[in-house]
């Protein structure tokens, strides 16, 4: 008869999301659990978001331990799927045992390759264009690591119209915090956003949106183009903005990719750093006092082939 005064140690998860940051998500998306048998404890893991997910325990301690596979151990859950991953007990049945663990997962297929001829909307409707105020070409404020390192901010008001720049599957949402963002730790995960996960097993990420403004909820199918939200100023910004980026796990790392926009003035062209970006379709929210007032165009105020500047701002803003 085995001893039943097993001891039990499990370390925190450290959970990398493929957000702005490693645990981004405002909820668990994958848990890990370790569940008591009659003799033995088995370790459980259960995959809750909308994307696969690879996980790896690491034992760091032990005592007297039999175990049911070879540590470290890795298996890779498919959306939904609940696993058991290994089932540890004593090895010596006359004495009790101790195992202590760390456990670490990465969403996405790590076998996932981004269609390098996709180009992407704009990501947002408005009447006139908007500034991108940190790309990979430029000064790097907040984008210093692999994960963002390809990723955009683009300038604008809060309650701009946010919109899909690629057809897929939303994967995560936040909406629950306030638009009160500072470039403080303490915001590095208090930032309202929306994932699509793309046919390729890329992904998109739209962060900085305004509070409970998201229009869509996990598992929905959207089209490029589709309102997701409106833009806010919520988790770590100095600044109301988009922070928009694409991702993949590339081997159990999740990395930031380059990727072109496209639209009708400028075709198919790569994000430049204090570049403005142009959206095709144009929504036009007047208000009280200008809806009798004749508003300009953007193609009155940007001919083809001519370039952003100060004048271009000034006829959209005047009219």
């Amino acid at each position: 008869m085995p001893i039943s005064s097993t001891l039990f140690f499990s370390c925190a998860s450290l959970a990398q999301t493929g957000g702005y940051t490693s645990g981004q998500t405002s909820n668990e998306q994958v848990n890990i659990e370790t569940i008591k048998k009659a003799y033995s404890h088995a370790v459980l893991a259960s995959n809750h978001s909308r994307m696969p997910a690879t996980v790896t325990l690491q034992l760091s301690s032990y005592s007297n331990l039999a175990s049911s596979r070879v540590w470290p151990i890795q298996a890779q859950l498919a959306s939904g799927q609940s696993l058991e991953l290994v089932e540890v007990s004593a090895a010596n049945q006359q004495f009790g045992y101790t195992f202590d663990y760390h456990k670490h997962y990465v969403q996405g297929d790590p076998g996932a390759r981004h269609d390098e001829n996709v180009s992407y909307r704009i990501p947002f409707m408005a009447d006139q264009p908007y500034q991108i105020l940190q790309s990979a070409d430029g000064p790097l404020f907040s984008h210093q690591t692999v994960a963002t390192r390809y990723a955009v901010d683009i300038n604008m008001p809060m309650g701009t119209t946010v919109i899909a720049a690629r057809a897929g599957i939303v994967a995560e949402v936040a909406s629950e915090f306030n638009d009160n963002g500072r470039p403080e730790p303490e915001f590095f995960d208090k930032a309202n956003y929306v994932r699509i996960l793309h046919e390729d097993g890329s992904w998109a990420d739209y962060f900085h949106l305004m509070q409970h403004a998201i229009q869509v909820q996990p598992g929905m199918r959207v089209d490029a183009g589709q309102v997701l939200g409106l833009s806010g100023n919520s988790g770590y910004s100095t600044t109301p903005h988009l922070h928009f980026h694409v991702q993949v796990n590339q081997n159990g790392t999740i990395i930031s990719l380059p990727f072109r926009f496209s639209n009708k003035h400028d075709g198919v062209f790569t994000p430049r750093y204090q570049s403005w970006l142009i959206p095709d379709q144009q929504t036009i929210k007047l208000s009280n006092a200008s809806k009798n007032k004749p508003r300009k165009t953007l193609r009155e105020c940007l001919p083809a082939g001519k370039t952003v500047d100060d004048a271009v701002i000034r006829c959209l803003s005047s009219s």
